[in-house]
């Protein structure tokens, strides 16, 4: 019975021996020295680190330090070195490095020579890997993990990111609190950006539907802890689908043997005839313009930003049929043909028509033009798309240019943003990125484009029936015009009352 006893008693202790061995995973350790030429990779793995897990190497831990060098090649028979003798370099790379790899095999950070002895560095979730890569020469002790602890609320904050639209996917992500940190720039459950087409991603909710608290890239107040936040959309009235597939750029519209504003004899007969018809003997010295535009296909290219602008606003308003030009479903299938720039320029030399009817702000920080931008950004927030021309002074005399506004939402400063459509950067628009943003103010006095440089004098409208008059197919009634003028002077005399009322109101 007692040897019975006794090989129990040594079975259980041998098994519950294993079990401690097993459940404490060995620390990651390289050879020492390593072999020259080594590619070695060790991971370690706690299913119970919730908030990562502290990574402290030895004091010993070394590698040769981790060089980059560019070799310039000369070619044969060269004594004295000139520019053009030189080609291009390539990069020699010489010693070798630590890199620390997170659960999901990406790099969080490398080091070289004696940059971890010592250190105690921060994995993220439940496992890491430590991978050592040599060259072939120069080998040294090499890294010794001497401990691994779990990350607790007082190393690390967690920040669970939420869709807020669909199945509300979210994740999670880690940092430590005494390190810089920012508010991630986009939705990024597989760490790649999720693009929701038709919303612009505009920033995070400290609740579900609320408004914006923290704007994206902004730095994670070092007293915060725990945060659980919502990304916020803000809805764009025009489809990334719906924009040319060209940029304003001379490559379209000088291309193919095109020179200055190229306009067919159809397009060109059609503007002469529809500023007469329209204006007539009225208050457009209408033989004037005719005269001045006569000669518009022989000016030098300068862009055509205000035609590519109102051809989409008028597709999208069905006021044109551009698709019908060639047959196409949206406007992301059309093809750059003379007929097509064409059209674009003749819309471009409409400027100075629909300029008459169209709102106007000239001098930054005055009454008016605060006036002019709340007006603007509540037509754009209320769902209408708003066509924006701004200078970087004065107006005509100092370079200008046109977008569409087709989106708007309060950042966390109190600043109103307006989402851009931007014929110079069609890509970011027509891949649902959505980066093009101008920025009113928190006062509400100024205005910044998307290159954040201030905007000068701008005019900008949210009706667009004023061209109707001179549709291409000169079937459109002077009276519209007329109309658009009127409509134009009451709303000039609204916002002047307007001003009056808000000069000691907040914007």
């Amino acid at each position: 019975m007692k040897r019975i006893l006794s090989i129990l008693l040594t079975v259980t202790l041998l098994l519950s021996g294993a079990v401690v061995y097993a459940q404490e995973a060995a620390l990651p350790e390289s050879e020492h020295p390593y072999r020259n030429g080594c590619r070695d990779k060790q991971t370690y793995t706690d299913e119970g680190a919730d908030r990562g897990l502290m990574v402290t190497f030895s004091e010993d831990t070394y590698v040769e330090p981790y060089t980059t060098s560019g070799i310039v090649i000369v070619g044969p028979g060269h004594t004295n070195l000139t520019v053009g003798d030189i080609l291009p370099p390539y990069i020699r790379r010489t010693g070798d490095y630590i890199a620390l790899l997170d659960e999901n095999g990406d790099t969080l950070d490398t080091y070289s020579g004696s940059e971890l002895a010592g250190k105690t560095v921060y994995a993220p979730g439940k496992s890491f890997s430590v991978l050592l890569v040599a060259d072939a020469e120069n080998s040294f002790y090499g890294y010794r993990v001497t401990g691994v602890r779990r990350a607790s609320e007082r190393d690390v904050r967690r920040i669970t990111y939420h869709a807020g639209y669909g199945d509300d996917e979210s994740y999670v992500k880690s940092s430590l609190r005494s390190a810089d940190a920012t508010f991630d720039s986009a939705f990024r459950p597989y760490g790649s950006s999720v693009r929701r087409q038709g919303f612009a991603f505009a920033g995070w909710a400290a609740e579900m539907n609320g408004p914006v608290r923290y704007d994206p890239g902004a730095p994670v107040p070092r007293t915060a802890g725990d945060l659980e936040l919502w990304a916020v959309w803000a809805e764009l009235t025009l489809g990334s689908e719906e924009v040319l597939p060209l940029s304003n750029s001379s490559w379209y519209f000088e291309d193919d043997g095109r020179e200055g504003y190229y306009m067919n004899p159809e397009d060109y007969r059609a503007m002469q005839l529809n500023l007469f018809k329209t204006y007539g003997l009225g208050p457009v010295p209408s033989p004037i313009l005719s005269i001045v535009l006569s000669t518009y296909p022989d000016w030098e290219w300068r862009g055509s930003c205000y035609g590519i602008s109102t051809v989409t606003a008028l597709q999208h308003f069905g006021l044109i049929d551009l698709l019908g030009m060639q047959n196409a479903e949206s406007m992301d299938e059309m093809e750059t043909d003379d007929a097509l720039i064409s059209r674009i320029n003749y819309y471009q030399s409409q400027a100075a028509t629909s300029w008459l009817t169209e709102n106007k702000a000239y001098h930054r920080n005055t009454a008016m033009y605060a006036a002019q931008l709340r007006r603007m950004f509540r037509a754009v927030e209320n769902g209408d798309i708003v066509m924006f021309t701004f200078y970087e002074d004065e107006p005509f005399i100092s370079p200008g240019h046109t977008v569409l506004f087709t989106g708007a939402y309060t950042a966390a400063d109190g600043s109103r943003v307006l989402i851009a459509y931007d014929c110079n950067d069609v890509w970011s628009y027509s891949s649902a990125v959505y980066d093009s943003r101008f920025v009113i103010s928190p006062d509400g006095t100024s205005i910044t484009d998307d290159w954040d440089d201030p905007v000068g004098a701008f005019n900008w409208t949210a009706d667009f029936d004023q061209f109707v008059p001179f549709a291409a197919d000169t079937s459109g009634s002077p009276l519209i015009w007329y109309r658009a003028m009127l409509r134009h002077i009451a709303e000039i005399l609204r916002t002047m009352a307007e001003t009056v009322r808000a000069l000691s109101v907040e914007f």
